[in-house]
């Protein structure tokens, strides 16, 4: 039994899930199966904090999951006894696309397995399983190794937004060096996190530039204000991410807070204004 679980063994279905909508989080749950084992406790809430810093995906945990499907959650895991159709349609109750059932028993060494379980088609798209020494437990960097091998490579791409708001219109917007229209221009959905380059010109005008640090699921706005050559370089804009202004809230919500910093001039007024951004 050891020499079948003790390599990292990947199964993975023929075609992966479709997300038509790539702005649209999808919604993973995270439940734990226990085959009358105590060994790794906590291992399901260490997944969910590592998939929700490194995907884009919105995730909940057994507790999250227990609020909305009732407390009657463990005794149904248990009937389910791992049987994909069962798993999936907790997560079918509670609007998710997919479910990870976290496995954990003991044949000597501690098991854990983990399976990707897709609740539209109740069957498993991804298989994981490791064997650990009795009384071990995952690194880190295991538990992201197993996850980047459950997951497909896009799940772990992130992004923000970056609003440009200009006081002329026609005026050339460039972003990390790439042109992006003549303004207004759109919410730009970038990844993140990145710094990127901004300018923003037209002709008979002092250039806007700027460069900011675009954090994942917050959103910069960046007031571009131009004025005719000739004038005082009031056009150049300080911006910080104001560290103690991030506030986790709720279920991984986080409130970011952003200061921009205008040298006044014909059209600023030489404040400095906050802006409040919830994801």
């Amino acid at each position: 039994m050891r020499a079948l679980v003790t390599s990292l063994t990947l199964v993975a279905a023929a075609g992966q899930l479709a997300h038509a909508d790539p702005d649209a989080k999808r919604t993973l749950v995270v439940l734990e199966y226990r085959a009358g084992s105590s060994a790794l406790p906590h291992i399901s809430a260490r997944i969910v904090e590592l998939l929700a810093r490194q995907t884009s995906l919105h995730v909940l945990g057994p507790d999250q999951t227990r609020a909305v499907y009732g407390d009657h959650l463990d005794q149904v895991l248990v009937k389910c006894a791992g049987e994909p159709g069962c798993v999936a349609r907790i997560g079918q109750k509670i609007g998710a696309a997919e479910v990870i059932l976290v496995g954990v028993s003991e044949l000597g060494d501690v098991i854990l397995t983990m399976q990707r379980i897709d609740v539209a088609n109740r069957e498993v798209v991804s298989r994981i399983a490791d064997s650990l020494a009795a009384g071990a437990a995952p690194s880190d960097a295991q538990l992201s190794g197993y996850t980047t091998r459950l997951l497909p490579p896009t799940d772990f791409l992130r992004f923000g937004v970056i609003d440009i708001v200009a006081n002329l219109a026609d005026a050339a917007v460039t972003v990390g060096g790439e042109p992006r229209g003549l303004t207004p221009v759109e919410a730009l959905r970038l990844r993140a996190p990145a710094t990127y380059e901004i300018r923003v010109d037209k002709s008979g005008y002092e250039p806007f530039t700027t460069k900011v640090a675009l954090p994942p699921d917050g959103e910069i706005k960046v007031f571009a204000r131009l004025s005719m050559h000739g004038g005082s370089a009031w056009y150049q804009h300080w911006y910080v991410l104001a560290a103690a202004g991030v506030v986790a809230t709720g279920l991984g919500g986080t409130a970011i807070y952003f200061a921009t910093r205008d040298t006044g001039g014909p059209a600023g007024d030489g404040q400095l204004r906050l802006t409040a951004t919830t994801r």
